[in-house]
């Protein structure tokens, strides 16, 4: 552990999600998460190649010694379903490779699985639609819950807004149900921090600590910046946090692909990792 990190006032943990550097092997993410100072890692991609319930008996197990003999714990597993698909077929085989993806959870003893809204077509009904992702949100929180597990929405894609993640977490209506908050994108879309909070806060089981820019480039007009550098209120967001005395863990996401020196992952996450830190510490008091 870090030396300067204390959790006896908060028990606060720190980790970064894969996604952050694709390409790498989980060797090197257990490496740089234990030089860090990490007590965890969510899990998405390894290799180039994300994760799913496709992935061999062997590497599964390969993986969870990897991460036991550093001390990590898999915080998150990071599956690629989406519910908001007008096709109800579509919607099924989603929520059926979910399963797949709890049944990983809960051989890494990883408390919680991570999935999308999504994007939808503009002319659909926003209320019918969030019923359908609360209905497959539901039908995956059900076994999940029995293992322990919380299957947890994003604020991502057109579920960016805490007022739409809450919408559909209370219509799920079960305590498995959760919502993984993206620091990013309630605020991109004109969320201030105080009112996704009070949306989302009850049911936030994980967080995606980032920063970004309003630039007017790319398609949100947003980009991922170094953490501090861009218009999250990042020192606010985290004294919220230990203000509610969430216990969950802190998950660094870094997004940027441009700069192949700047943008090195290498240097982006122990940058962040260590702002965070700072802002944690601060929060503490």
């Amino acid at each position: 552990m870090h030396p300067s990190f204390r959790q006896d006032r908060w028990p606060l943990r720190i980790a970064y999600t894969t996604y952050s550097a694709r390409a790498w092997t989980i060797e090197q993410h257990v490496r740089l998460a234990r030089e860090m100072g990490c007590q965890g890692l969510e899990l998405r991609t390894l290799a180039n190649e994300p994760i799913g319930p496709d992935l061999p008996p062997a590497e599964r197990r390969r993986i969870m010694d990897l991460c036991a003999d550093a001390d990590l714990d898999i915080c998150v597993v990071g599956s690629d379903c989406r519910f908001a698909n007008p096709d109800p077929d579509e919607r099924r085989a989603q929520i059926e490779r979910g399963r797949g993806f709890i049944e990983l959870a809960d051989e890494w003893s990883a408390p919680v699985v991570r999935v999308f809204g999504g994007r939808h077509e503009p002319d659909l009904d926003p209320a019918e639609v969030n019923a359908w992702v609360a209905e497959a949100l539901r039908e995956l929180a059900e076994p999940a819950d029995q293992l322990g597990i919380q299957v947890a929405i994003e604020t991502h894609d057109d579920f960016s807004a805490g007022a739409r993640v809450a919408d559909v977490v209370e219509r799920a209506n079960h305590l498995g149900a959760a919502v993984v908050w993206d620091l990013g994108h309630p605020y991109r879309v004109g969320e201030s921090v105080e009112q996704t909070w009070e949306l989302i806060g009850p049911h936030v089981a994980h967080v995606h600590f980032k920063d970004i820019k309003r630039t007017g480039q790319g398609p949100t007009g947003w980009e991922s910046v170094p953490a501090g550098a861009g218009d999250l209120p990042l020192k606010q967001m985290i004294e919220l946090l230990a203000d509610d005395d969430y216990d969950g863990f802190i998950s660094t996401e870094w997004e940027r692909r441009v700069d192949p020196v700047a943008d090195d992952p290498a240097s982006a996450l122990p940058q962040h990792t260590k702002l965070l830190r700072e802002l944690i510490e601060h929060a503490q008091g």
